[in-house]
């Protein structure tokens, strides 16, 4: 076999060759691949021919399409169904059932019958849904009705703001404190805090995992609904398991989720502020204030760039013309925020100025410092304030409690003669409410077992016991003991004198505004003024023009003050001269006093330069140009800090605010007495031509942004006259206040708030009707640091805000009871929810989705926000808080805003406290405790 084989393969080469070898294998191989194309070909064209008959086949041959005895009643479900819509009441009220039913078919119609028109056209389930709806909203509205809304909102809900604010306050201190340790820093770490403790406030509960977890809270979300709609549903309805599931869904997934996310975004709160505060105008003051405290560099580069853009537009129109003027000095307001903003920018990249430099700035300047007498600082609210935080560092705190106290009796004596003399009290009383308080300062501060005793001579303590006990009540009685207590503090080098070498004073001087933080370098004094050229120097520059005493023969009559008409008098004093960097400059003090029919009222101490009063004088020529006709002293270029050209301006000075006060004077020019006291208060003055910001160029910044806020509706509405009406004395309840809030005179501390509690948790149960007034002011005092401060000062903070709430009624508690009566009456509640209808479905329709706003947006709007709320204080209140505290409040309230995780805990903390008070007989507290129970700080107890 093998040799025919071989013979074979021989025979083939010698016949086709070696190319025999390749063209025999393919030949086979294309054969056979022809073949497969050629069964597959045919294939295909069979299955066509099949599909095709199979197709003719289904056209020609019919089938019946379903049973004939179930399709003879197929048009049944467009016939009228066995329910008929009933349209239950859900407010008892016309207007707000009308509000309420097209709320709810937008609800209906845009959240259910999206999805499910997409599978049948059935409505019965629809107006089903409705009628469970409505009926639930009644019993909702039932419940909402027997809610006492006075307490929840005057002291429940500020009460919680405020005890989370010092959550916050004290997380931070921690946080911080931590972070300089054991370099540990970030948002974790003051959450971990913030929560600590919450614990150790509300005791049993802590709302961590629920504020930082989203599964978390989305089951609590809807276990919460299930309780509320046992709670508000018909029994029939809420035992249909996937009707409540249903309710449910829509309600955590459409209701109040999205509802928590707007409100705990940081960004939507501060345009909801800004939106809250559009009536009030921003001051040019508050927004320096808010650029030189920005730690933010994002925020100080979009107020640049709006800076930036602004000048653009501003050198456009600057062409000349009428407008010449204007836009140059909106130009040159531009350009002081931009190296505003430069400069802060600077320090923020740089790392500002540490405590070294000030403590340097502070030794090399101290002899260079206005030295201000001790009477000056004792009678000025920003200066002891100051000298008391001083003497608390170096063992002197009683001196100036004892002080302090001798002068709140001296007004206590004076309040009693008035109401004494008025027949509101009898002699016997007054006497005795008098003696009282004597005694009682003796026994705090005088007497050999008193803690916080003041070491004085036995002489003085005795002689003053001797009227205590012989003669008739006077507030002269401590004032030898007042005497000796201030020359202690002057003449002892380890109090005023030390003080005046003291960062304190530095900072003082700096919160009066005496000297600035950024010093000039010209050694020149502030009165000196460099003639346009040589030609105009004349003898006016050399020499002051003649004093003379203000003329009145173009001004109208001045008439002698009216009964009980508050008269004001100043009397200008000279201090010396002072030093700023290399700038002189002279400094006068200005005694103000208040009398009513000749007794005096009210007096303080204001410092002063005279740019000051130049100012003035300008401002009301200005504004009253027949007042130009007044003597005013003017400018002198050399030898102007002589001794006898200040005497001579002194009285000058003198003669025109004496002119200016007169009482008759006041009333022929309306707004006058405004503008005077300005210049009179306690404060830094700028004067309207001092302004380094103009309100024009505020506009030009914060438009955009106050146009990118959207408005809810015009919800706000005209407050009805006898809410407001009345004036007269306010209630006893003011006193109570003072002795909580001032801590009355106590040294045991008892009234005082324990870090650990609620804010409100000192407030007795007792005595409820005068609960509203003191929350308030326990509210400021924790925003504003006023608890850390001493007793005068919060006393101080008392009386101020009793003078602000004093001309609307009677009572302060009844007015604030009337104005929250108002806000939630039906009229007020049918413009909320009209609001909200517009807002969500304007026209009708859902409102479709906002475009997200650039981050600068955001920046400019936090910027603003904060400036509105700064301008929303009273001056007065400002005043006695000082500057730094008002803005280190405002941004304590700022920065808590920022934190989304604390907004959403602060929410569900609201949300909560009006679920207790809807439901008070449904044991809320312990359904929040167990529902909170799943916390791993709550397991830890």
């Amino acid at each position: 076999m093998w040799h025919y084989i071989l013979l074979g393969f021989l025979l083939f080469l010698a016949t086709f060759g070696v190319t025999g070898l390749i063209v025999f294998p393919a030949s086979i191989i294309l054969f056979l691949l022809g073949a497969l194309y050629v069964a597959y070909s045919h294939g295909q064209n069979e299955a066509k021919n099949l599909e095709k008959k199979l197709k003719e086949v289904l056209a020609t041959a019919k089938f019946q399409s379903g049973i004939e005895q179930l399709l003879k009643n197929k048009d049944r479900l467009n016939e009228m169904n066995q329910y008929t819509e009933e349209l239950h009441s859900m407010a008892n009220s016309p207007v707000l059932d009308q509000v309420l039913e097209q709320m709810l078919g937008y609800i209906t119609r845009d959240y259910i019958g999206s999805w499910y028109k997409n599978i049948t056209n059935d409505a019965i389930f629809e107006k089903s849904l409705k009628r469970t709806s409505r009926r639930s909203i009644a019993s909702l509205v039932q419940c909402l009705r027997q809610v006492d809304w006075v307490p929840l909102l005057t002291h429940d809900v500020v009460d919680d703001f405020a005890s989370h604010l010092r959550l916050y306050r004290k997380a931070k201190e921690k946080t911080e404190k931590l972070s300089q340790e054991k370099e540990k820093k970030g948002n974790e770490e003051l959450l971990s805090n913030f929560f600590d403790f919450e614990l150790e406030m509300e005791k049993t509960l802590c709302r961590d995992l629920l504020s930082t977890t989203p599964h978390y809270e989305n089951a609590y979300l809807h276990d919460l609904v299930d309780i509320i709609l046992y709670l508000i549903m018909p029994p029939e309805d809420f035992r249909c398991r996937p009707l409540r599931f249903l309710l449910r869904e829509v309600v955590v997934g459409k209701v109040l989720l999205p509802t928590l996310d707007y409100l705990s975004d940081p960004n939507e709160i501060f345009q909801l502020i800004v939106w809250l505060f559009s009536e009030v105008e921003p001051k040019p003051e508050d927004f320096i204030l808010c650029l030189e405290n920005s730690t933010s560099v994002e925020e100080l580069e979009a107020i640049f760039q709006s800076i930036l853009d602004e000048k653009t537009v501003m050198r456009g129109k600057d062409s000349g013309g009428a407008e010449d003027t204007f836009v140059r000095q909106q130009l040159a307001s531009l350009q002081f925020v931009e190296n505003l903003i430069k400069r802060k920018m600077a320090v923020l990249t740089n790392g500002g100025m540490d405590s070294k430099s000030f403590g340097s700035r502070l030794n090399e300047d101290n002899d260079q410092l206005v030295q201000l007498p001790i009477h000056v600082v004792l009678t000025n609210s920003i200066g002891v304030s100051y000298f008391i935080d001083f003497l608390k560092s170096v063992g002197g705190q009683n001196y100036i409690d004892c002080y302090l106290a001798i002068e709140g009796f001296k007004v206590s004596v004076e309040h009693q003669m008035r109401t004494l003399a008025n027949g509101e009290l009898v002699d016997r009383d007054a006497y005795e409410t008098i003696k009282e308080a004597a005694h009682f300062m003796y026994q705090q501060y005088l007497s050999e077992e008193a803690i916080t005793r003041v070491p004085l001579d036995e002489k003085y303590v005795a002689k003053f016991l001797s009227r205590l006990r012989n003669d008739e009540p006077s507030d002269v009685w401590f004032e030898q003991i007042q005497e000796k207590i201030v020359e202690v503090l002057t003449a002892d080098d380890h109090f005023y004198p030390a003080f005046k070498k003291s960062a304190h004073y530095l900072r003082m001087l700096q919160e009066l505004g005496i000297i600035e933080e950024e010093r000039s370098e010209t050694p020149i004094s502030e009165d000196f003024e460099v003639a346009s050229s040589v030609g105009s120097m004349n003898s006016s520059n050399l020499e002051p023009r003649e004093e003379r005493k203000p003329s009145l023969d173009d001004l109208p009559p001045i008439s002698s003050p009216l009964a009980d008409e508050p008269v004001m008098t100043a009397t200008v004093e000279t201090l010396g001269i002072g030093q700023q960097g290399k700038t002189s400059f002279a400094l006068y003090n200005v005694r103000v006093n208040r009398t009513v029919n000749g007794q005096k009222i009210s007096g303080w101490n204001v410092l002063r330069r005279y740019s000051d009063f130049h100012t003035l004088h300008s401002v009301l020529t200005q504004k009253y140009p027949k007042l130009a006709s007044l003597s005013f002293p003017g400018k002198k270029t050399f030898n102007n800090l002589d001794q006898h050209f200040l005497e001579k301006r002194t009285r000058a000075l003198n003669q025109y605010l004496d002119c200016v006060l007169q009482p008759g004077f006041l009333r022929n020019y309306p707004e006058l007495e405004k503008v005077i006291y300005d210049f009179l208060s306690q404060k830094e003055y700028t004067g309207t031509k001092g302004e380094p910001l103009t309100k024009k160029m505020m506009s030009a910044i914060f438009d955009p942004v106050k146009l990118g806020v959207k408005a809810v509706g015009s919800t706000v509405m005209a407050v009805p006259d006898q809410v407001y009406g009345g004036v007269s004395k306010v209630g006893a309840g003011i006193g109570n206040a003072a002795k909580i809030i001032g801590g009355g005179g106590n040294s045991s501390g008892q009234l005082r708030n324990a870090e650990t509690d609620r804010v409100a948790a000192s407030l007795p149960d007792t005595d409820s009707e005068n609960i509203p007034f003191r929350v308030l002011l326990l509210f400021v005092d924790e925003v504003f640091g006023g608890k850390s401060r001493n007793a005068w000062f919060r006393r101080q903070m008392v009386i101020v805000i009793r003078q602000f709430v004093t001309p609307f009624g009677t009572s302060i508690n009844n007015r604030i009871i009337d104005v929250v009566n108002w806000l939630t009456s039906e009229q007020q509640v049918t413009g909320y929810l009209n609001a909200f209808r517009d807002s969500m479905w304007p026209s009708g329709q859902l409102a479709p989705e906002i475009p997200p706003k650039p981050a600068s947006f955001h920046h400019r709007c936090r910027i603003l926000a904060k400036t509105l709320m700064l301008s929303t204080l009273p001056d007065e209140l400002r005043m006695i808080l000082g500057s730094d505290p008002t803005y280190q409040g405002i941004d304590l309230i700022t920065e808590a805003f920022q934190n989304r995780n604390l907004n959403r805990r602060l929410l569900y903390v609201l949300l909560e406290r009006v679920l207790c008070n809807v439901f008070p007989q449904n044991r809320f507290e312990k359904i929040f405790a167990q529902l909170h129970s799943k916390s791993p700080r709550t397991k830890k107890m």
